[in-house]
């Protein structure tokens, strides 16, 4: 008597499947299925309030934090914010979008975010100032609502938030669906070397703040917390992107989620102490200390053997001499600009003009 057909490919199916669950990679993306647009938009609703609230509970104080002198205090705002983009990369990969709309989502986001930069550049107010905000809009109440509605909006606090959730969704979005490619540990680490060489880069040569007002290149850094005081830099578009794009492979790896959450925390939070001024006025380690407590984090199951190791170097290599390259070519074309310290301006702005002008 034959066997029943359905019997014998039975165990041939399980093997496969068992397979592709020991290989990791796009099987753990499957088992859990997308979840519907009202989800998702449920979820980015969620994100955006977190953001306004966040947003809403530093705002009042924020120039008064400037002032602030403790180590511990000064880099709040930029953990703050840091903390946020990890939640909202969370609850947007929870829902497991597509990644057209991952891509699509999060170009449209940074054109928004570009869009807003130039109305608030363009604007009558500037831009993280309340009390002139506050003072020009009582001046012109008498002119109407409709005039100081439209004066709200062309400028001031709402900008700064519409500008801020902008750049923070586009970050997660886009590292998110950088995060869909990674299929492997050595793919993880060769990311994670080339996030190290561009963050090097981008404190390095203070990219995001010696570029003008309204050039595009300012969208390198988050619009909030602006640069006020004593207060630590905000986080870098590229910190966010590459921490949405790391969780996203963690959790298609199969690598400990928590395990890998703490670890970019731990590193993150040491990177942005080393980056305070005047001392130790590191930036550039930013990233390399998130990068290690990611490693240290999913350690015990990373699979990356030393030639794999090296080929992710070199590529980080030849990723940074490339951005060097594009740097000296326009220091040689770009005249710098000279420093103009005022009371808005950062120690980290004047510091980086000095810097260009050598």
């Amino acid at each position: 008597m034959s066997p029943c057909p359905a019997a014998a490919s039975f165990p041939q199916e399980s093997r496969k499947g068992s397979a592709g669950l020991r290989a990791g990679g796009d099987a753990g993306a499957t088992i859990s299925d997308p979840a519907g647009s009202a989800e998702l938009a449920g979820r980015l609703v969620i994100a955006g309030c977190l953001a306004a609230l966040l947003y809403a509970l530093w705002f009042p104080g924020l120039e008064g934090a400037a002032a602030w002198t403790a180590k511990e205090l000064r880099v709040l705002p930029r953990l703050s914010v840091f903390a946020l983009g990890a939640l909202t990369a969370l609850l947007v990969q929870g829902a497991r979008p597509g990644r057209r709309f991952l891509l699509g989502g999060g170009l449209l986001a940074a054109a928004a975010s570009v869009w807003w930069l130039q109305w608030a550049e363009s604007g009558a107010l500037p831009v993280g100032r309340p009390n002139d905000a506050a003072s020009t809009l009582g001046s012109l109440e008498a002119a109407g609502s409709g005039a100081a509605h439209a004066l709200m909006l062309s400028a001031g606090p709402v900008v700064q938030l519409l500008r801020f959730e902008a750049a923070l969704l586009s970050a997660v979005l886009l590292g998110t669906w950088l995060g869909r490619g990674i299929q492997s540990s050595p793919q993880l680490v060769a990311m994670l070397f080339c996030a190290i060489a561009g963050d090097v880069w981008l404190n390095t040569f203070h990219v995001a703040e010696t570029a003008g007002p309204d050039h595009p290149l300012r969208l390198l850094r988050l619009p909030w917390p602006p640069a006020l005081g004593h207060l630590s830099l905000s986080p870098a578009f590229s910190d966010l992107l590459f921490l949405s794009a790391t969780l996203e492979a963690a959790g298609r790896l199969r690598f400990h989620t928590l395990a890998v959450v703490l670890g970019a925390a731990a590193g993150y939070c040491a990177g942005s102490f080393l980056g305070l001024v005047p001392r130790p006025s590191l930036p550039a380690l930013s990233m390399a200390m998130l990068s290690s407590g990611v490693l240290v984090g999913c350690w015990p199951d990373l699979k990356c053997s030393a030639r794999e190791a090296g080929r992710a170097v070199l590529l980080a290599a030849v990723l940074m001499a490339a951005l060097l390259a594009i740097a000296a070519l326009q220091r040689m074309l770009t005249p710098a600009p000279q420093p103009q310290p005022g009371p808005a301006r950062s120690r980290f702005v004047a510091c980086a003009l000095v810097w260009n002008r050598r």
